[in-house]
């Protein structure tokens, strides 16, 4: 999954020159170029261009590197022993090898797998003692096979006696390292992970309003997956993943997303009037509306304010922002929080959310660096 997450960084004020910019262009053109000539590596040449086009300018490629120091405490694959804590399986894995049993398999040549081997489970299943075959003929029902017969299975068989010792099970049935410094089975983990890949801007490189004569904004591209939607900005505007906060324009930012809002009820509304939506991105017409890929886009007889309503960012008017989560003092405040209860841990709305990335903003210094950080986790 994708979230917009909003991540704040300290940046000295950058001199600028043309020489960098220039030597960015030439670059990108030699890109463009490249891509003509292989285009079976247009990917990898696409990555490389929005690097370049990233740091063609000082404050956007110093934004781009403190970003990247900020975000490598949650990086879920980090190998900096720094962010790792060991997780220590041994007695968990003892306990399962000392009480726990299995069932086994035994094939015609004299093989024996448990029958969570894929070699077993991908193909076979067993039902009351018997051995069948999953998926069998055009049908894919279960079959009690002229193999199956072959085989054999032996049920509720303890660990203890599937293997000759605890480190061959947990090598054969886990695959867990033994680490000599911790004298123990286990792994590194990262306990503060938060994502596994992300990207400047990626699906939202267009979260913040300056003005056109802006000197420090962020440059980054639109991720691949929506690079040909575009966000209009009003006139004397344009849209950026990064921003000193006195340079952001909220209010502006406010009247645009309303007025957006409010054409778009128009608009659908009377498609709904009409009978008729567009035979195109997913719209049905329903009893109770109208649909997008099944989900309610217009309920029929709502009001203008009860559809503005919906829309997230105009309940945030003094910081319109559409975000997922945002990163205060080397914790993530979630729109939504993780509660732990046992069997019936859950993740339950944030009700204080608003309030929480309002005051938070509201104590960001006016020099302070926001940026859009587009996190897959």
């Amino acid at each position: 999954m994708h979230y917009a997450t909003l991540v704040t960084v300290e940046i000295e004020p950058c001199e600028e020159d043309m020489a960098r910019a220039d030597e960015a262009r030439s670059i990108i053109q030699e890109i463009e170029e490249q891509k003509k000539e292989n285009p079976e590596y247009h990917i990898m040449l696409d990555i490389y261009r929005s690097e370049v086009k990233m740091r063609s300018t000082a404050f956007s490629s110093r934004m781009a590197e403190e970003v990247d120091a900020v975000m490598e405490p949650f990086y879920c694959e980090t190998d900096n022993p720094d962010y790792l804590e060991f997780e220590d399986k041994t007695e968990e894995y003892r306990k399962e090898y000392e009480t726990e049993t299995v069932n086994l398999v035994r094939f015609p040549n004299g093989t024996v797998l448990t029958d969570d081997h894929c070699d077993v489970y991908c193909k076979y299943e067993i039902v009351d003692g018997r051995l069948y075959e999953r998926n069998w003929g055009p049908l894919h029902h279960r079959k009690r096979t002229k193999m199956c017969r072959r085989m054999q299975v032996e049920e509720n068989v303890p660990y203890s006696k599937v293997y000759q010792n605890f480190q061959e099970f947990v090598e054969k049935e886990h695959g867990t390292p033994y680490y000599e410094e911790q004298g123990a089975f286990g792994y590194y983990y990262n306990p503060d992970a938060f994502y596994d890949w992300y990207s400047i801007g990626g699906r939202w490189p267009d979260l913040f309003l300056v003005k056109d004569d802006c000197k420090e904004y962020g440059i980054a591209d639109r991720s691949w997956t929506c690079a040909d939607e575009e966000t209009k900005a009003p006139d004397g505007y344009h849209w950026t993943c990064a921003a000193r906060k006195k340079d952001i324009a909220w209010q502006v930012m406010y009247d645009w997303e309303l007025k957006k809002a409010r054409q778009s009820f128009a608009k659908i509304s009377g498609w709904f009037a009409s009978g008729e939506v567009p035979g195109n991105a997913g719209l049905c017409m329903a009893e109770d509306g109208i649909r997008r890929f099944g989900e309610l886009l217009y309920r029929k007889g709502e009001t203008e304010d009860e559809y503005l309503e919906r829309f997230v960012n105009l309940k945030r008017k003094k910081y319109p922002l559409s975000l997922y989560a945002f990163l205060k003092d080397g914790i993530w405040t979630t729109t939504e929080r993780f509660i732990p209860d046992g069997e019936n841990s859950r993740f339950e709305d944030n009700g204080d959310w608003e309030d929480e990335l309002e005051q938070f903003i509201d104590g960001l210094d006016d020099e302070t660096v926001l940026v859009s950080v587009d996190c897959h986790m």
